[in-house]
């Protein structure tokens, strides 16, 4: 069992620590760490659920996002935050994205090669696909109007399993009168979104050949975020990636198949360990 602490980096991004082991994971979490109206709970069954998902033996920092970014909030912000915490707290670490967050570790990986050991990016991609862009876009204009119940509906199929989707429905159903409590400011929604959705991340990919990491890249074929001509060209661009893919899974592959992502990402940290043992970090040549 781990133990879990919560604290603040840069005296404005939140996180939880689970256990207490050597050669960090550093998770980057996804959107609905600044979606919902961040309390010390939601962080900490968050964190839970995603400690599941790495080794043991490691300690792992899952963080979140700023709670009231500035108006000219973006993903170049956010990397740069993320590396000064690797840099000053945490030191080079393996790198885990979850979603919005695989944006935020793939910039963080080509900008600062020398921080990020390995890189995991689940359920997520360089891009989206068509269908989550145009969804992502939706979410952008239901959030400006304050209309929350507009935006979950989004989600309201993004499990594969039928009975998980009907019961998360029941669950928005039951939320409706009170999701002015639950959702966070539309303002800082609005931001979070912006940061990923206001560049066309797609156009030229061509700085992903800059990741030295070595790279796993996991998702499902029926995401409908992260298509899997995304994930694919993700890979391929990527100079040392490989590419793992569960057939008919969706955006909630981490949820439903827990177990077998968990085996994954297990597998592909003990093929490729840190790049550093003990002694001082030395930074990779460049190339």
């Amino acid at each position: 069992m781990k133990d879990f602490q919560s604290g603040l980096f840069l005296n404005k991004i939140p996180y939880v620590r689970a256990g207490s082991g050597p050669n960090p994971i550093v998770v980057l979490n996804g959107g609905q760490a600044f979606v919902r109206r961040p309390t010390p709970a939601r962080a900490l069954r968050d964190a839970k659920r995603i400690a599941r998902l790495l080794p043991r033996n490691r300690t792992v920092y899952i963080l979140g996002y700023e709670p009231s970014p500035p108006a000219d909030h973006g993903i170049g912000a956010i990397v740069e935050d993320i590396a000064r915490i690797l840099q000053d707290e945490i030191g080079p670490a393996a790198v885990m994205g979850i979603s919005f967050g695989g944006f935020v570790a793939a910039r963080l990986a080509a900008a600062h090669p020398g921080l990020v050991d390995q890189l995991i990016l689940l359920v997520s991609a360089h891009r989206f696909s068509p269908a989550g862009r145009c969804s992502i876009d939706r979410q952008i204009e239901c959030a400006w109007r304050g209309d929350f119940e507009g935006f979950l509906e989004e989600f309201g199929l993004v499990f594969r399993r039928p009975w998980l989707n009907w019961l998360l429905r029941a669950r928005f159903r039951q939320e409706r009168h009170r999701l002015h409590e639950t959702m966070n400011d539309p303002a800082t929604i609005v931001r979070g979104l912006h940061a990923v959705a206001g560049e066309d991340f797609g156009q030229d990919p061509t700085w992903l050949t800059g990741i030295r990491a070595p790279t796993l890249i996991v998702g499902g074929t029926k995401d409908p975020f992260f298509d899997v001509d995304a994930m694919a060209e993700t890979a391929r661009l990527i100079p040392s990636a490989q590419l793992k893919l569960f057939e008919r899974e969706t955006h909630m592959l981490p949820v439903e198949r827990a177990r077998s992502v968990a085996k994954a990402a297990k597998a592909f940290l003990e093929l490729h360990p840190p790049r550093r043992s003990g002694g001082p970090y030395q930074a990779a040549a460049p190339p």
